[in-house]
């Protein structure tokens, strides 16, 4: 029996109260609402193929998902139903000072198969990357998927989970995050050495990056490099108006 699962599959639903627009003003992430599962392709099933595809696109204010483009896959065959399946979703449409607003979305499909055949990863890949404003010690300030404010939010936090083909020896990883501008700057932001117990199939790595002064308005990218192969990464939008911005999603992969 084939299962699929996804990390996060959306963004999970909570509620976050905020003062700063006075009394009672209410902030809530986007809530799914209606989900679509993927179909495992069948010529990667028959061969114990598994993997997560990464996407990432939009959340309008009406909660529809739009814009997806690829982020990274594991196998080609994967991109296809899992853009199919996260385009069938459908969310309660997130909240700033109580409006829907539209916010941008990282999302990442895996494919796994449940039994004692059970495939494996042929190579590390991001299983999932939650990326939200913060305050200067790391601290969330708004869901996740929130625009960040230039002026405003002094830093950005993000929580990934890497998914690797475990080994039965403990080892570190050289695990390097990049912010990437609308213009392809390129800052590094994280880049110490990663433990992994042995037989572990995944490892966290949260990331808190301080928001430079002279970072660009626009759709900027965190990309995560292991051992310098490229596993991924998610988008995070900044303006110092983000209700008065217009983000441009970019098109062109991680990897």
């Amino acid at each position: 029996m084939l299962a699929l699962r996804t990390v996060r599959g959306a963004l999970a639903a909570a509620l976050l109260l905020a003062g700063a627009a006075g009394a009672g003003a209410q902030n809530r992430e986007a809530v799914r609402t209606r989900y679509q599962a993927p179909v495992y392709p069948e010529s990667l099933a028959k061969a114990d193929r598994q993997g997560n595809v990464l996407l990432a696109g939009r959340i309008d204010a009406q909660g529809r998902v739009s814009d997806l483009h690829l982020v990274a896959a594991s196998a080609k065959d994967f991109i296809k139903p899992a853009v199919e399946a996260v385009q069938g979703w459908q969310f309660r449409p997130a909240l700033r000072d109580g409006k829907p607003v539209e916010v941008f979305l990282n999302v990442a499909v895996r494919f796994r198969i449940e039994g004692e055949k059970r495939g494996k990863l042929e190579a590390p890949i991001l299983g999932d990357v939650a990326i939200s404003p913060a305050d200067s010690s790391g601290r969330k300030t708004a869901p996740e998927g929130f625009p960040l404010r230039r002026g405003q939010d002094p830093a950005l936090r993000a929580e990934a989970l890497l998914d690797v083909p475990p080994s039965a020896q403990a080892r570190t990883m050289t695990v390097k995050v990049e912010a990437v501008s609308p213009t392809g700057k390129r800052v590094p932001v994280f880049q110490p050495p990663v433990a992994v117990p042995a037989n572990a199939p995944e490892v966290r790595i949260p990331v808190v990056a301080a928001i430079g002064p002279d970072w660009e308005e626009g759709v900027w990218m965190l990309r995560f490099t292991l051992d310098g192969a490229g596993v991924g990464g998610g988008q995070f939008w900044l303006a110092t108006d983000p209700s008065k911005f217009s983000f441009v999603i970019p098109t062109s992969p991680s990897r």
